[in-house]
């Protein structure tokens, strides 16, 4: 029996593109986004009480890989990990069905919003215009597992120091500036890349690299071992 449902409304983040986004949601506290609902008057009773809530999970649609196939096997997104994994036993997109859950924390409610109504969430790992399927309450006593084991996913994920050219952020909003420091910590380049070249090894030192965000190409490179932001050339 086939399953169609229309989203609820759509995910406004500063991702456009794969690459620099995190890797996990809550990862980086400057990722915001802005949930808008469709305009049906109903949404404000179903919201009823979801402001007593710290944080939500959001159930979407990897709305860039619906209609492609899925992949039985996948390559996580880190380099101490098996090479080869199992894409049920990871949360890669590429799936039997492109769904997927991130936990977000809440910050408000905008009930008057022209259009719908707006939440403004933070801690995001989705493009923008991702497609909302469901939101539903984070409740500690039930989602908070301690005793729970990581499997193949153990261990701290590498977290990189990040220099920056004097002016490179003139006229850029502060919280734009630390979701673009927040983006290099974590080394946005594809796996591949990583892999081919280490920010340690001496051989990537003055490398080149960009990726885009929001309104901006951000052009950095490597120095003495991390990210070094160069300058923001606007879109």
């Amino acid at each position: 029996m086939n399953h169609l449902y229309p989203p609820i409304g759509f995910l406004k983040s500063p991702f456009t593109e794969k690459f620099g986004v995190p890797r996990q949601s809550l990862m980086m506290s400057e990722a915001w986004g802005v949930i808008k609902l469709n305009p049906d008057p109903q949404y404000a009773a179903a919201l009823n009480h979801l402001e007593q809530f710290s944080h939500l999970w959001l159930v979407f649609v990897f709305h860039k890989e619906a209609g492609k196939p899925w992949r039985p096997i996948i390559e996580p997104p880190r380099l101490d990990v098996p090479k080869n994994i199992g894409v049920l036993a990871s949360r890669s997109p590429h799936r039997p069905n492109p769904i997927g859950i991130s936990a977000v924390k809440l910050k408000r409610i905008d009930w008057d919003a022209a259009g719908g109504i707006e939440i403004h969430v933070s801690g995001v790992d989705l493009l923008d215009q991702t497609p909302l399927l469901d939101i539903k309450p984070y409740l500690p006593f039930a989602d908070c597992l301690p005793a729970a084991t990581e499997g193949w996913a153990r261990g701290e994920i590498d977290r990189y120091e990040v220099t920056a050219e004097e002016g490179w952020a003139d006229g850029v909003e502060e919280r734009n500036q630390k979701l673009i420091r927040q983006m290099l910590e974590w080394d946005p380049r594809p796996t591949s890349q990583r892999k081919a070249s280490p920010l340690a090894a001496p051989e990537t030192q003055g490398a080149r690299f960009a990726f885009r965000v929001l309104e901006w190409d951000v052009k950095w490179e490597v120095r003495d071992g991390h990210p070094h932001i160069l300058e923001l050339i606007s879109i």
